[in-house]
């Protein structure tokens, strides 16, 4: 009997503590972090008196943030962000959210954590007013401690004001785009970012982690705790942990260093990104009163002026792209599975490296990577100062409301949020402080530079800082390119033609290609002679090799760029990598960009976006993703372009271009060889064949078996809809989302490559549509709404899980086809 007693009190004593953990930060109970981003009340507009607890809000739309009002449009020539700005609509908006509290968290500190909101947002807590943050792409937090109700609502307010425009060189959204968070803690707990985990030494198969945690009392009286580190693997079991007692004064804080060993340890890289886990805790008597969970990654890396960068003892090169960070159609709003969805697809291609261009990323993407295996440059700025001169005038900022407006009085605040942030993610390697900095260009820039760089050393001194530079000769001439702890070679100003020279000069220096190489391509258009620019290393303008005599294609629209590598900045991607690859002393390079962005559309309305990207806004892979998986993977593959529907060109020779990481290619056209070509020296071959209906085939040889296959058909007129999820089944909640790849195909089931029908979707069951959108740089479709185009073939449905779990059901329709439907179940 007293030992069924006694289970029965070691049940209920475990079930007390399972509750606590999950319960409310009163006494003995250790920090919650709330998602905040459910049922928020918004309006567009200015209302003076919405700070106020009073404030009727009835009429505003509710939402769930994250929540990027200006994707929805009305996209205008006449909207003041311009083409730059995607020609989207910014303004004034509201958010405001009631909630209430446990009166057991009258004891407790509270805290709002805002991942990113665009741009000048004011908050207020109950009328108190919190502060303002400028910066759109900072994090930041208030404490609504002093301000909050215990016995009714409390009413959070903010305001946000993206009305001055444009205020960037790209979209950049409107609202609370990322997510919020509610903190509970005790008085006596973890700082924000209170604990700093850095790998000192790997070396005899052991790891020695320093741990720096920053502690505050907050309470009336002094307290005397245990500070307890302790280390997980992946699958939770302790291996280590450190303890150290202390005693802390009412209204103090303190720093406790602490070191712990680990054996063997799991290196991370981004073939095996494996993650330890910190548990760090603050323990008074045998009560737990705070505990902060921290992802580890254990991994050595340099930079070297000679043989580039090493990861773990291994030479490698950083394969990297450039990505704003607007999901597409999506505009700003961060959506987890948006977002690792395109990773997974940059991932298949190779690569293993993203620059932040050229902002704070979220702390999604960088959780993402850390457990995915990307190597991340994580940049803080765009632009620095408010004027600087620019031929014989002055020009006031790259944007006319851009950072430069806040700079001084707000650089090394959101500078140091941004390191003390993101300082313990394994998968961040540089720090970059800026973006195409024109004062880098003289000497008072480089004095801004080593300010900027000494608050980065401040709070991280564990890995180097770079800056992407255009105008190398002039940033060589005021020291600023010499200051940096690695060079960051941007494309502009011949400084791509300058990696060999440069290297001669200057043989201390460490080199990275941030912003190498600028090139387009619109999915599915193809010219033989295209170009678009180019720079030689001794000026002027000069034409990339044609691929044929005469342009075998036609004109195409001005918004579209060929899919040949041939329509390009300077350089060409293949001509880029091959001397990123061939010099030892290049760290790697990051291509501009990895996927289309909005804005920055070069040839003006109706296009929202330019071609720079490998990977198209719906996340459809462009030709020349496939030359860098043929260039960055390892599994055999082989790509040939372009498509092979050419009504009315029988018998013009078509230049056929395959890549791949095989020893060799042969060509088929209807089951007659083409010849074989050697892949050794070359990044890609062409063939030459008169255009004939039918079916194109290469493959691809490596020690004379044929490992891999591509095969290109000609296709019949559209006849019907194909509809393709990414996963069949999903999370149920209002987060989760499943996209849906939509094919025109011919009645044999053939692609269709210029097909423009348009699709009209309706949904059934626990979702609704979240986005469409085809990739067309000139497309004038909603990103909202139940229906698109297709655009050389292909659109994108997206679809939002409803709270509830149960079936999903798409369908697709389109006059003259056969429609489609497909079935995905939320869990």
């Amino acid at each position: 009997m007293k030992k069924l007693l006694l289970i029965v009190l070691l049940l209920v004593n475990a079930f007390a503590v399972v509750s606590c953990a999950e319960g409310n930060a009163s006494e003995d109970v250790p920090r919650e972090k709330i998602n905040f981003d459910e049922d928020w009340k918004f309006s567009k507009g200015d209302f003076p008196t919405a700070s106020k607890s009073e404030f009727d809000d009835a009429s505003w739309e509710q939402l769930d943030v994250p929540h990027d009002w200006s994707i929805k449009g009305p996209f205008l020539k006449t909207n003041p962000a311009g083409n730059v700005g995607a020609y989207a609509l910014g303004g004034i908006g509201w958010y405001r959210k009631s909630f209430t509290l446990d009166k057991s968290d009258a004891n407790s500190k509270i805290d709002i954590e805002f991942g990113g909101v665009y741009m000048n947002s004011e908050v207020w807590i109950n009328g108190n007013y919190l502060g303002k943050r400028p910066f759109g792409y900072i994090s930041f937090n208030y404490d609504l401690t002093p301000f909050l109700n215990f016995e009714g609502e409390n009413i959070i307010s903010v305001r946000v004001d993206n009305s001055k425009e444009p205020s960037a060189r790209w979209f950049t959204g409107s609202g609370i785009y990322r997510h919020v968070w509610l903190v509970k803690t005790q008085k006596l707990h973890i700082d924000r970012y209170g604990v700093y985990v850095t790998t000192k030494s790997i070396k005899n198969n052991e790891a020695v982690i320093e741990l720096k945690t920053a502690i505050k009392n907050e309470e009336a009286d002094s307290k005397d705790y245990r500070l307890v580190n302790e280390i997980y693997t992946s699958d939770n079991v302790l291996l280590s942990s450190e303890e150290t007692t202390a005693t802390l004064a009412s209204s103090k804080e303190e720093n406790i260093v602490q070191n712990i060993t680990v054996g063997n340890p799991e290196l991370w890289s981004p073939e095996s990104p494996y993650l330890y886990k910190v548990k760090t805790k603050i323990m008074v008597g045998n009560t737990l009163v705070d505990q902060v969970e921290t992802n580890m990654g254990i991994r050595d890396f340099s930079f070297s002026a000679d043989n580039g960068f090493t990861l773990n003892g291994k030479n490698i090169k950083l394969k990297g792209v450039n990505n704003h960070s607007d999901l597409g159609a999506l505009g700003a709003a961060i959506n987890d599975r948006v977002l690792e969805r395109r990773l997974e697809i940059l991932k298949a291609m190779g690569c293993n490296a993203i620059r932040t261009a050229h902002n704070p990323p979220s702390a999604t993407l960088l959780d993402l990577c850390d457990k995915m295996g990307f190597m991340v440059m994580d940049e803080a700025f765009d632009e620095w100062i408010e004027s600087w001169p620019f031929g014989n005038k002055v020009k006031e900022g790259k944007a006319k409301y851009g950072y430069h407006l806040y700079f001084d009085e707000w650089a090394e605040k959101d500078l140091t949020e941004l390191i003390k942030r993101d300082r313990n993610h394994p998968s961040i390697i540089l720090w970059s402080v800026g973006n195409e900095i024109p004062d880098a260009c003289f000497e008072e820039g480089t004095v801004r530079l080593k300010r900027l760089m000494s608050v980065v050393r401040e709070h991280d001194n564990t890995r180097p800082i770079t800056c992407g530079i255009t105008h190398m000769h002039l940033a060589n001439e005021s020291g600023f390119a010499s200051a940096l702890d690695v060079t960051g070679y941007n494309g502009g100003g011949g400084s791509v033609f300058m990696y060999e020279k440069d290297h001669e000069t200057y043989p201390e220096r460490k080199f990275v290609a941030t912003e190498v190489p600028h090139t387009f391509q619109t999915r599915g258009e193809y010219q033989s002679q295209s170009w678009y620019r180019g720079a030689n290393p001794l000026g002027g303008i000069m034409k990339v090799p044609n691929l044929s005599e005469e342009e075998v294609f036609g004109d195409i629209s001005k918004y579209y760029s060929s899919s040949y590598d041939n329509s390009i900045v300077r350089i060409s991607a293949r001509d880029s990598w091959k001397m990123t690859r061939d010099f030892s002393f290049m760290s790697g390079e990051f291509r501009w960009t990895g996927f289309d962005y909005l804005g920055e559309s070069m040839f003006g309305w109706p296009a929202k976006l330019f071609n720079f990207g490998v990977i198209d806004m719906c996340g459809f892979p462009k030709d020349a993703y496939y030359f860098y998986q043929s260039q960055w993977t390892e599994e055999p593959m082989v790509h040939i372009l372009p498509h092979w529907n050419w009504k009315g060109k029988e018998g013009v020779k078509i230049p056929v271009v395959a890549y791949s990481n095989c020893d060799s290619v042969e060509l088929f056209l209807n089951g007659e060889s083409l010849g074989v070509q050697s892949m050794k020296d070359t990044m890609d071959v062409v063939w030459q064949v008169p255009y004939k209906a039918g079916i194109l085939e290469a493959k691809g040889i490596n020690n004379g078996k044929v490992v891999a296959e591509k095969k290109i058909e000609t296709a019949g007129d559209a006849n019907k809809i194909e509809l393709l999820a990414d996963r069949d089944v999903i999370n149920a909640g209002g987060k989760d989302v499943v996209h849906i790849e939509v094919n025109i195909l011919d009645a044999e089931g053939r692609f269709v490559p210029k097909a423009l029908n348009n699709i009209t979707f309706k949904v059934e069951g626990e979702a609704t549509i979240l986005a469409v959108d085809n990739g067309d740089p000139k497309s004038e479709e909603s990103f909202v709404g139940n229906e698109r185009s297709a655009f050389n073939g292909k659109c994108l449905v997206i679809l939002k899980t409803t709270k509830k779990a149960g079936d999903i059901k798409l369908t697709a329709s389109s006059d003259g086809l056969v429609g489609a439907t497909v079935q995905v179940s939320s869990k």
